[in-house]
């Protein structure tokens, strides 16, 4: 057995919610309600931005890639050996 926290969290939410369809939550219990789902809110939108950010990391390493190999193709290969020789 173990841990699943993301279970744990739905069970909670539904019978949360089983509770507010009921109206029988207190005042304090529907801002901690408002407070967990501002916060899931904060938690996804950091997380797509992170995912943003290596998404556009990876499309930025691939152009230079593919322009680096656009200039010695065209440039021809003989280039090659000069510019490794400088980068060593």
């Amino acid at each position: 057995m173990y841990y699943d926290e993301r279970k744990e969290r739905l069970e909670l939410k539904k019978a949360q919610y089983a509770r507010l369809s009921d109206e029988d939550i207190s005042e304090e219990e529907r801002k901690t309600m408002l407070r967990q789902s501002m916060h899931e809110t904060w938690d996804r939108s950091k997380h797509a931005q992170q995912q943003r950010y290596s998404s556009n990391m990876r499309t930025i390493i691939l152009l230079v890639v593919i322009v680096v190999l656009g200039y010695f193709i065209f440039n021809g290969m003989d280039d090659v050996d000069t510019v490794v020789k400088k980068l060593v």
